[in-house]
């Protein structure tokens, strides 16, 4: 489990079943991308995206409006998808956009400082850029990843 910020978290399936590690981590809200996991006195909200699939903007725009409004009832949110690298990251970064009013790009960025492994598919981010009309190709999403494993993050 990645904190992104001290009210998000990106997750994956397996850690959304353990309610002793949500618990610990305080978690108030999850927003599930794979598959739904219900957890006493924790808010669930279940969209289903598929990992490459083009994004609806309707998926995008609900999830990121869950993950806000529970922000505003001071809940600390989990987004969990599969393995937590894809999905969840995409809309981690979404959200951060809006909550932050950042570029994708400033948002991607932030999202990675803490969870280095982050990478969203490639017609997710598509998907992503098309929503937000932002023009970030996904070249320079995967020079931000490969910078990320050497341990060389740079500017750009």
């Amino acid at each position: 489990m990645y904190c992104i910020r001290p009210w998000l978290y990106i997750g994956n399936y397996r850690e959304s079943l353990d309610y002793d590690l949500l618990q610990h981590h305080q978690i108030g809200a999850m927003l599930h991308l794979a598959e739904e996991v219900q957890q006493p006195n924790i808010i669930s909200h279940y969209i289903p995206i598929e990992d490459g699939q083009p994004l609806a903007f309707e998926q995008l725009k609900a999830g990121v409006e869950f993950v806000r409004q529970e922000k505003a009832k001071s809940k600390t949110v989990l987004i969990v998808c599969g393995a937590g690298i894809s999905r969840s990251s995409l809309f981690a970064v979404a959200t951060l956009k809006e909550e932050e009013n950042l570029s994708l790009l400033a948002a991607f960025r932030q999202v990675q400082i803490k969870h280095p492994q982050a990478n969203p598919h490639p017609n997710l981010w598509k998907s992503l850029c098309e929503y937000y009309n932002e023009t970030i190709s996904y070249k320079t999403i995967l020079k931000l990843i490969l910078q990320a494993k050497s341990g060389k993050l740079s500017r750009i």
